[in-house]
């Protein structure tokens, strides 16, 4: 390393993870990206999408002036144009739309997020809207729903280290989220933790652990309420807790009383001695936490009475709030944390703008415990001006098309807007249909604050290098877009964002880069010092009484998936396998990253994992494309033999679209996936139980 050579700490944002890492800089240019072994979380750890950044920020595809659209929408021609332009063009529509439609006809979304939701609440608190879009109705919103309307708080801070049992529900840490996760998971293992998978899947962890239950995809929720009661059926409960600080404990025990063993296994196709051990296992180790999947118990049907029966479990066995167990971690920011309410545009509102907020006519829970608007409540305004018109929609990080389920329908959804503008690294089958295009920093290339599922710590994420020409912090495209609008309420510069998310901790940015991070203790079972949980009652809400209002059961139910063996056999004779979509891959972040040469060429196609015996029967060769179908259509894919599947069920990936012409159409699973069979409460999209059928190319 040179004299000219210096080193930044920071953190990655690849993905959710944000490993920490060392940034080497050299003549004003990224040239090394090494983890930091003194991160609290990652320990060192950097994955191959981490490593891959000065390939993505210097790659030469990336979006680097702003674009304006030339010609029909979605032809994917445009023109360079200058900021002051483009902004002129946004802040104009964006008005327009204001004046003739009220300022909610303006929806803004986020993806991938890089951290922008507190900054695009704000904007639009000053603007007027109270519509920000994220998928997290399908990537951690229930999580937080279905705890928080039980205890008080999200099921998000699992103990791992300190457990004496580990249950990974739907969780693939290794692929989703190994820097966050993966140190302590191998500390609790190491000291002797007892782990428990629930999986589809045989992945790496499912083979390692002592318990794998082979779940059929959707039955989730009938094996929580059979662990639940197999639990209280043989008084492995904690006493003294459900009688001091839960309420509905007997109508909880006759509502789980049909789920028997022998019961759950019919409907799960689980061996009854499998769920057995594994629920007796839970029962008896002490402490035991619970890892739910932000995608994987997200994306059904019942997505609120998983994480309802998940929280509920964790707490009749004494397991919430204690060490090794589901911690209650509060960011160091507070309310001024990533969705704290500070931002909140619903609560910076007047109450009757607030109320426009989309989808609380459908989903009245969400007024309570908040989670962004749904795409697919956002849908039906665009498309059929229910419950009013929405027009324009900007879209950060967000490449709805692949990103969405039923891509057909999101295609035709974003045609209909007046206005759509996305700001992206790259082209995407997004941005083809955008109006205007602005180009972002990278990570690297941005000061930020990262507090979102960081546990009990907030770090600094330094900017190492100068933005790639023209490129523009997206907290700063805000700033200049809400000069353009007269918004002079908003925030007047970067360093004024960022201090004003570190007032809670008594620092300005500028003295944050000098300590890198920052956290508090970790408290256990704060509902003993205040004398209640953050809920109706005060205690832990096994049977909710108050959801009896918003017409939701007050205990978890099972359904069956709209589209399964037993909810659709006629169906079934067309499509004879169950579809389950969606596992990480460790190289790629959701539909982002594809066109990175290092990462592509670890995995540069779409492959199903099918049981060998399923394919052989279907003369279907290991490596064959071939066409997979359900009822809304077919996408071309290639056979990948899986031991460790259930003969009458196979999983695609998502995301894969770049490199072929019409990849969004031909490679994408998301043409085959259903956003209509909804989660009554969350509106979790059931995307992880399907019908299926796989045809031979001709």
């Amino acid at each position: 390393m040179t004299d000219k050579t210096k080193t930044i700490q920071s953190i990655c944002f690849e993905c959710h993870s944000r490993c920490g890492v060392l940034l080497e800089v050299k003549d004003g240019k990224l040239t090394g990206v090494k983890g930091d072994k003194t991160h609290p979380f990652s320990h060192g750890y950097i994955c191959p999408k981490g490593r891959a950044a000065m390939e993505i920020i210097y790659h030469p595809e990336r979006i680097t002036r702003p674009l304006l659209r030339v010609g029909k929408k979605g032809n994917s021609r445009f023109e360079e144009t200058s900021w002051d332009n483009a902004l002129s063009v946004i802040a104009g529509k964006l008005l327009d739309s204001r004046e003739k439609f009220g300022a909610e006809s303006v929806v803004f979304g986020s993806g991938t997020t890089r951290g922008m939701a507190p900054y695009l609440n704000r904007f639009l608190s000053v603007f007027g809207s109270p519509n920000f879009m994220a998928p997290s109705n399908m990537s951690g919103g229930p999580i937080v729903v279905g705890s928080a309307a039980t205890c008080g708080f999200g099921l998000i801070d699992p103990d791992y280290a300190a457990a004496s049992c580990i249950l990974l529900w739907a969780h693939n840490p290794e692929a989703s989220w190994p820097g966050l996760y993966m140190h302590d998971i191998r500390e609790g293992l190491k000291n002797g933790a007892k782990l428990i998978v629930i999986d589809p899947r045989g992945t790496n962890l499912a083979k390692k652990a002592d318990h794998w239950l082979q779940i059929r995809p959707g039955t989730d929720v009938a094996l929580s309420l059979c662990f639940i009661n197999y639990i209280i059926e043989n008084n492995l409960y904690d006493k003294d807790f459900v009688e001091n600080w839960t309420v509905g404990f007997n109508r909880l025990k006759a509502h789980v009383a049909p789920f028997t063993i022998e019961k759950c296994a019919e409907i799960t196709w689980i061996p009854a001695k499998q769920i057995k051990a594994a629920a007796g296992i839970f029962g008896t180790a002490k402490p035991a936490c619970i890892g739910p999947g932000m995608g994987g118990v997200c994306q059904a049907n019942d997505a609120f009475d998983l994480n309802r029966s998940l929280t509920i479990l964790s707490a009749i066995t004494g397991n919430l709030e204690v060490e090794g167990g589901n911690l209650n971690c509060r960011p160091p920011t507070g309310k001024r944390s990533c969705y704290g309410p500070d931002y909140s545009a619903y609560n910076n509102l007047p109450k009757e703008q607030a109320k426009k907020k989309l989808g609380l006519d459908t989903y009245p829970l969400l007024e309570f415990i908040p989670i962004p608007s749904p795409p697919q409540v956002v849908w039906p305004a665009i498309l059929d001006e229910k419950p009013y018109p929405v027009k324009a929609l900007g879209l950060f990080a967000n490449n709805s098309v692949c990103a969405y389920p039923n891509s057909t329908r999101v295609v035709q959804v974003l045609e209909k807007l007046d206005f759509l503008f996305a700001v992206d690294y790259f082209h995407t089958p997004t941005t083809a249909l955008a109006d205007v295009i602005l180009p972002p920093a990278h990570w690297s290339e941005r000061d930020d604050v990262e507090d979102l599922l960081m546990k009990n710590y907030v770090f600094c994420q330094q900017k190492a290098v100068d933005p790639i020409p023209e490129c523009r912090d997206e907290k700063q495209i805000l700033i200049d877009l809400a000069r353009k609008m007269g918004l002079f309420s908003f925030w007047q510069s970067v360093q004024q964002t960022l201090d004003y998310r570190l007032e809670p901790v008594s620092m300005t940015f500028e003295a944050f880069k000098e300590k890198g991070r920052y956290d508090t203790p970790i408290t256990y079972k704060n509902y003993e010092k205040k004398g209640r949980f953050r809920t109706p009652t005060g205690k832990v809400e096994l049977y909710a009484d108050y959801l009896n209002l918003m017409g939701i059961s007050p205990l978890p139910v099972f359904r069956e998936p709209a589209e399964s063996p037993v909810a659709s056999p006629n169906l079934q004779e067309d499509y004879p396998l169950i579809l389950t979509t969606g596992g990480r891959n460790l190289v790629y972040y959701h539909s982002s990253h594809r066109n990175i040469e290092s990462l592509h060429k670890k995995s540069p196609d779409p492959e199903l994992q099918i049981h060998p015996d399923t394919a052989r029967s279907l003369d279907m060769e290991e490596g064959e494309w071939v066409f997979l179908a359900s009822p809304r259509g077919k996408v071309e894919i290639k056979i990948r033999y899986f031991e460790d599947i259930h003969p009458q069920v196979v999983h695609s990936p998502h995301g894969y679209w770049y490199g072929v012409e019409n990849g969004w159409q031909r490679v994408n699973i998301n043409m085959l996936t259903d956003d209509q069979s909804l989660c009554p409460v969350t509106a979790s999209v059931p995307i992880k139980a399907l019908l299926c059928r796989v045809e031979k190319m001709l």
